[in-house]
Parts: C-alpha cells; sequence; structure tokens
C-alpha cells in the first residue's frame, strides 16, 4: 500500500502513479497546484506501507528591484477631493470666494467627490486581491528587515 501525505491529508495512490515524483506531480497538482514545487520524501515501514509526504516550497512572485522600478516609474497622483480640500483651506473660502462662486464651486466639489470615491473604490478592489493572492517568498528582504 502506498499512502500519501499532503497538507494534512492522506490519500492512497496506486502504485503505478507512485513509481516517480513527476508522475506523482502530474496526478496531484489539479487538486493541489502547490504540488509543483513540493519537496518529495519517501518512507516505507516494517510493514511495507510506502508513506510518500509533498512538503510545499514557496515559490518566487518577483523581485524587489522589479517592483521598486515600476514603482518609480509611476506617475504621482493625488486624490482630487484631497487636492480641492487643500485649495479651499488654504484658501479661506469665507474670507475670499462670492456666494456666487462658491455655486461654480458645487460642481467642482460634486466631480472631485465622486472621482475620489471610485478612487477609494478601485483602491479597495486592489487591496482585496492583494490580500486573496496566495504569499510568496523573495530571495531578496524589504527594506528595513
Amino acid at each position: 500500500m502506498i499512502t500519501l501525505q499532503i497538507e494534512g491529508q492522506t490519500l492512497e495512490l496506486p502504485p503505478d502513479v507512485a513509481v516517480s515524483d513527476d508522475a506523482i506531480r502530474r496526478v496531484i497538482a489539479p487538486l493541489f497546484p502547490q504540488a509543483a514545487n513540493a519537496t518529495i520524501q519517501r518512507a516505507t515501514d516494517g510493514n511495507g506501507v510506502t508513506t510518500i509526504k509533498l512538503t510545499k516550497q514557496a515559490g518566487t512572485k518577483g523581485t524587489y528591484a522589479t517592483i521598486l522600478d515600476r514603482l518609480k516609474r509611476s506617475k504621482p497622483h493625488v486624490n482630487p477631493a484631497f487636492m480641492l480640500y487643500q485649495q479651499l483651506h488654504a484658501a479661506s473660502a469665507l474670507e475670499r470666494y462670492k456666494p456666487e462662486e462658491i455655486l461654480t464651486l458645487q460642481q467642482r466639489v460634486k466631480q472631485a467627490i465622486s472621482v475620489g470615491e471610485q478612487e477609494l473604490q478601485a483602491t479597495h478592489d486592489f487591496l482585496k486581491r492583494l490580500q486573496a493572492a496566495p504569499g510568496h517568498a523573495s530571495s531578496i528582504p524589504p527594506v528595513g528587515f
């Protein structure tokens, strides 16, 4: 009998599947994608039972230098709602703007709020995708660690 241990589960394998590590990876990969990079250890006890243990290994997701380079090349951006707030706050709106000017500012405020909310939602969506992404090891430690 041949058993496979992976992520706390024990599965029985037919002898023709357990002939090689590559054969095991091909059979298990659709159910456990992390098996592609797993370390495989075999042990046979005195009763002739072979136990194959798959231990997943962290792969790489990217390099620090590539990520930093991409961030450096990205365009600087400030949320328009924040920029409008800074302009109005710095101008001391009660002294500088007349009532008719404030009415025209309403359109800018509505537009800034709309764009700002869209950007906030996009940021939340991006963070959710990042949190859902599986972790991967890097060959370069992050700055500050």
